[in-house]
């Protein structure tokens, strides 16, 4: 082990450890409580949310099938209102019955909006509500609702909504038929669609290119998140940033007979032809998610700024960390706990207690929730963090920085605690089809931060549009605690330029103002290869190295330097700068 300037360094060459027993927890995090809400009855929770006095509202639906359209509304379909539902002794009020499938509610300043099958309906009365089966008024109707008793237009839901500035947003099934395959033309011109509307309710299309997108959630700054679920065009589900103008990958599909002959061009859906944006994280189908449901945004404590997502047909909840590289995000999805057993978790929102209140329908049955209905539960954040996590992954232009919850035993970071996975998703028009092997990846060397808390991992060949997957072996914190958690899945959009500061943590960099070498060096690439401007006395060493770590060209001197770059491939180095005991990395690109 060598120590450099506050780092813990330790090569490929150091000693190994074994790999621990790694697994999914079981449990619910251990810095998480988690309670059934005392309701008497039980629910298939459609939608939920928080009046300003925190009353809690949820929509109900006794139809779930499997995706086909209900022949008519139920009295069973209900708006309820529970009053303190974080007691024991909650009452619940009945406001609103008799829906064709409600799927989603807001609420904006007390009042509660709805969706339902057929459209967008504004609730009248909470208080003394009459009539429950007149309590509404309809703001907006989907598209060509006339359609749904069709088979291709199965399975076309708006689902729940989220508001900003005046306006509402939710995601549009695309068209898809009974089984789930896309070889059917689009049901109407907004098929697939991230719908915005008005009060007026006038729709229009934000962006395109959704398939069966059971989820949407906002954060504080108006970024919406939905998460789709795998098939047709799908390999993985997905949790994707809504940004306008942008398509998601949902394609219609040509009818084939039994020789895959085309027997039906089913033309474009409106949006096929946008700019592609892709996910912000894949969910690995079957391992970290089956069919994702509704996410939410943590706006405090360990976690704050990450997000938590459902899924109803794969147990618990996980958690996705964003890595903003000049505005586009790269995502680390880890698992926040299964101890909600086999239920099929549908619904979240937070109370105004600070806990968050999961909805569910139904237990996890296969392609579709089924048996007894479960209950509503609530999870409430302890006093005092105190599990050993890994908290963040955010990508470097040498590999990857991981950043844990607590500082890290200096001798449990040899690199063989850290294999590394890493394998791609290509849209295909076949039903989940279109992941690749995963190859492995080489943890050439890692260090740790001068608080402990980060673990640089140097990685050659990681690429972008790839899924880069961790399973920790036996890092323990500086207090001797495993991990409570050992895996993370890292959708990897955007390679980074970032270098590697064992001071100071990506996040707190930008703030940080030049100071040392940083001030002092510039540098710029010209044809005949990286020039090196020095305003200091005395003599630097350079030298240009390549991702994996390899020193490439060198130089001594005083004034200026030039690194040659003649029959060096383009792409990213790194520039080093030595003087005594201070050094300066910067990334440079060599394009010529």
């Amino acid at each position: 082990m060598i120590y450099r300037k506050g780092v813990f360094a330790i090569s490929s060459l150091a000693v190994t450890v074994s790999l621990a027993v790694g697994g999914i927890p079981d449990s619910m995090h251990p810095d998480w409580d988690l309670k059934e809400v005392s309701i008497p009855d039980k629910y298939k929770t459609m939608g939920m949310g928080f009046l300003s006095d925190g009353r809690m509202v949820i929509t109900t639906s006794e139809f779930i099938g499997g995706g086909e359209v209900p022949k008519a509304a139920s009295i069973d379909h209900k708006v309820l209102i529970v009053t303190d539902p974080g007691s024991t002794t909650p009452t619940v009020k009945e406001v609103a019955n008799t829906w064709l499938q409600p799927v989603g509610l807001t609420i904006v300043n007390d009042k509660v909006y709805v969706s339902d099958r057929d459209g967008f309906y504004q609730i009248n009365d909470i208080a003394n509500p009459g009539d429950l089966t007149k309590n509404r008024t309809k703001i907006a109707s989907w598209p060509d609702t006339t359609k749904w008793v069709n088979g291709y237009t199965w399975h076309q839901f708006v689902f729940d909504p989220v508001y900003w500035q005046g306006n509402f947003y939710a995601p549009y099934s695309g068209s898809i038929r009974p089984g789930g395959p896309s070889d059917v033309p689009a049901s109407t011109s907004y098929s697939g669609s991230f719908l915005k509307w008005g009060m007026d309710g006038k729709l229009s299309k934000f962006a395109g290119g959704l398939r069966s997108p059971n989820g949407v959630n906002i954060d504080p700054n108006g970024n919406m998140f939905v998460a789709d679920n795998q098939g047709s065009w799908l390999p993985s589900s997905t949790f994707a940033h809504m940004k306008s103008g942008k398509f998601y990958g949902h394609r219609q599909s040509p009818k084939r007979d039994s020789t895959g002959k085309i027997t039906v061009d089913n033309g474009k859906n409106w949006a096929e032809d946008l700019p592609y944006e892709r996910p912000t994280a894949w969910l690995d189908h079957g391992n970290v998610r089956a069919s994702p449901s509704q996410p939410i945004y943590v706006d405090k404590g360990v976690y704050q700024g990450d997000w938590l997502l459902g899924d109803v047909n794969n147990p618990g909840l996980v958690r996705i960390a964003l890595d903003d590289v000049e505005g586009t995000e790269n995502g680390a999805v880890f698992w926040f706990g299964k101890g909600f057993g086999n239920t099929a978790i549908n619904r979240m929102a937070w109370g105004k207690d600070g806990s968050l209140y999961v909805g569910s329908i139904m237990k996890i049955a296969g392609n579709w929730p089924g048996g007894d209905k479960t209950a509503i539960y609530k999870v409430t954040a302890k006093a005092t963090a105190t599990a050993f996590d890994m908290k963040s992954i955010k990508h470097l232009a040498d590999g990857v920085e991981i950043t844990f919850t607590a500082p890290v035993d200096p001798a449990s970071i040899a690199v063989a605690n850290f294999p590394v996975t890493q394998w791609n998703y290509t849209r295909q028009e076949g039903y989940g089809l279109g992941k690749s092997a995963a190859a492995s990846r080489t943890v050439s060397s890692t260090e740790l931060s001068a608080d402990g808390k980060r673990v640089h991992l140097v990685i050659a060949g990681l690429k972008d549009d790839y899924v880069t997957y961790f399973k920790l072996g036996a890092v323990k914190s500086a207090a001797g605690a495993l991990l409570w958690n050992n895996e993370a899945w890292f959708t990897l959009n955007k390679l980074s330029t970032r270098t590697w500061n064992a001071a100071v943590s990506i996040a707190d960099a930008p703030k940080r103002a030049a100071s040392g070498l940083d001030a002092l060096v510039r540098n710029r690439v010209t044809g005949a290869g990286v020039e090196i401007t020095l305003d200091l006395p005395g003599n630097v060493d350079a030298s240009l190295r390549s991702l994996d770590g390899s020193e490439v060209r060198t130089a001594r001197g005083a004034g200026s330097l030039t690194l040659p770059t003649s029959g060096l491939a383009k792409g990213i180095y790194l520039l080093e700068v030595r003087q005594g005991a201070q050094m300066l990395v910067r990334p440079v690109s060599l394009s010529n």
